[in-house]
């Protein structure tokens, strides 16, 4: 065994030397070109084991450290480029490793996404043993100066330089790249949605003039709905004005896990949460002692919430119309505006929190469905075609248990409510179809009966370690729900964790529970 490990090392040894890995520095200095040879190696053994037994074990280990150095050194020299270009243009650029399960199938895999700061518990470690680095995220933002200026697409002279040094460090480029833009939320959600969107395609004209086919060229406008700090103040709106320039070896279906994965980040939904409650007060949060789970598998301790009048409620709310009840379901005038819901869910350790403070992370909190409204974000899409890049070719293995294009219904109050299709991808938690609500009045049991209300919808989804947050609103102008909140289950478990359905009745607002099965 111990010949086997000093030529695994060797092996290794030699491999560092041929790819010019600076093994003889720090660590600290060579962060993505180590990880990218220890995993790679790792990876290597295993598969080298499996194949050729303890001879290949060898070979395998050598050939895991040539992917895994090669690719974790050429993010190292870009990150290093990157690092000093910040320093003579004054930007400031944080880094995001991607690390991904894959051999030699390139097709959309599970990602995880940290900073090169966090560091991984003994049981995280042994979890992404068989992890290799397959990208890097440059998160991109400037305190000193605008960028672009109010309401142009269009980079300001001297941005348009500085952007323009940073295409030429990706010219070499051969994986595909995602450029993501971010801003503040001053202004509409959707004018700032459609604004973010003109400016990554913008930036990402300039990488395709630098050299980089429009092939390998995809653009996303996410507008204000990923805050990545407070935008009550000018430091915090210059933080979330920000460019992303994600690269990523394999498909772009790899560009489209990495979106989704962002898309379902509980973190930005609790900093939505916090800056819409500022907008009326300064936000006061109490603790509330934890209570016991009639479903003891799913816990949650000290939930966040978030302390408001009913007056104040009512500011945060979008106008509510209707006097009589369309359909009423039974339930109360609703008087807290915050939910523990996404204590419930809990947080995804691979979903990515390297922009975000230890402390912050731990503080997960929001506010539910009618308080916070819809989030407006866009599809990611090609520079070649201008149309957006999705995936079509999902089969059963890829959803959630039971998420699979599948019926989920509920009687509240007499009503028969159904969702239909729930269907939601597994590695990513992203819905990847909204479902219709079907909702029949004063329901008899009668399955030949057409619904009396069948209503298009717009679907979030929020990703953590024990469920997801599937939340629904309604598109109709005349709906009888306003929307739903529902903790549905990652295993294999068909009734949902929690829920809440939301309604209007006498100009207010009032809340049912909600809780459906799997049909």
């Amino acid at each position: 065994m111990k010949s086997n490990l000093k030529s695994i090392s060797l092996a290794v040894a030699g491999v560092l030397s041929l790819s010019s890995c600076a093994i003889t520095q720090s660590v600290e200095d060579n962060k993505e070109t180590v990880i990218g040879c220890a995993i790679g190696t790792g990876l290597g053994v295993l598969i080298g084991n499996y194949l050729g037994g303890k001879e290949g074990m060898v070979y395998g280990g050598a050939a895991g450290a040539a992917i895994g150095c090669t690719v974790g050194y050429d993010f190292q020299q870009k990150r290093e480029a990157l690092e000093q270009l910040a320093k003579t243009e004054n930007l400031d650029i944080q880094f995001t490793s991607i690390s991904a399960s894959k051999a030699s199938n390139e097709q959309q895999s599970s990602l995880l996404i940290s900073s090169t700061e966090q560091t991984m518990s003994k049981e995280d470690s042994d979890k992404y043993a068989n992890y290799q680095v397959v990208g890097m995220a440059a998160t991109v933002s400037s305190n000193s100066e605008v960028m672009f200026t109010s309401g142009s697409s269009e980079a300001t002279p001297k941005a348009k330089q500085k952007f323009q040094k940073l295409a030429a460090i990706y010219k070499d480029s051969k994986q595909n790249i995602l450029i993501t833009g971010h801003t503040d939320a001053s202004g509409g959600e959707a004018l700032n949605q459609e604004l973010s969107e003109a400016r990554a395609r913008y930036v990402a004209t300039l990488f395709n003039q630098a050299g980089i086919p429009t092939e390998r060229l995809f653009f996303q406008g996410a507008g204000e709905s990923q805050p990545v700090a407070a935008n009550s103040d000018d430091a915090g709106k210059a933080k979330n004005r920000r460019v992303e320039i994600i690269e990523i070896d394999g498909k772009p279906d790899q560009l489209l896990a990495y979106s989704y994965k962002q898309k379902t980040n509980i973190s930005y939904l609790s900093r939505r949460s916090q800056d819409k409650v500022a907008t009326v007060k300064p936000t006061q949060v109490v603790k509330q002692p934890t209570t016991q789970s009639s479903k003891p598998s799913i816990s949650t301790s000290d939930p966040v919430q978030i302390q408001m009048t009913q007056s104040e409620i009512v500011k945060l709310l979008e106008p509510v119309k209707l006097q009589k009840a369309l359909v009423d379901f039974g339930g109360k005038k609703m008087l807290d505006p915050s939910t523990n819901f996404t204590q419930l869910v809990g947080v995804k350790k691979e979903s990515g929190f390297a922009l975000f403070s230890k402390a912050y992370a731990s503080e997960v909190s929001s506010l539910n469905c009618a308080v916070e409204g819809p989030r407006v974000t866009g599809d990611v899409k090609s520079l070649a075609t201008g149309e957006s890049y999705n995936r079509n070719d999902y089969n059963t293995a890829d959803y959630l248990p039971g998420m699979n294009g599948t019926v989920w219904v509920n009687k509240v109050n007499g009503h028969y409510i159904g969702l239909t299709p729930v269907a939601v991808i597994k590695d990513t938690g992203t819905a990847v179809s909204a479902p219709k609500v079907n909702i029949w009045k004063n329901y008899k049991g009668s399955s030949k009966d057409a619904p009396n209300y069948q209503l298009t919808s717009h679907v979030e989804t929020y990703y953590g370690d024990k469920g997801l947050l599937y939340r629904v609103f309604t598109t109709e102008k005349d709906s009888p729900v306003r929307c739903m909140d529902v903790v549905m289950p990652i295993d294999r478990s068909a009734t949902a964790i929690a829920g809440k359905l939301y309604y209007e009745k006498n100009k207010t607002v009032y809340e049912a529970d909600f809780e459906p099965k799997l049909l």
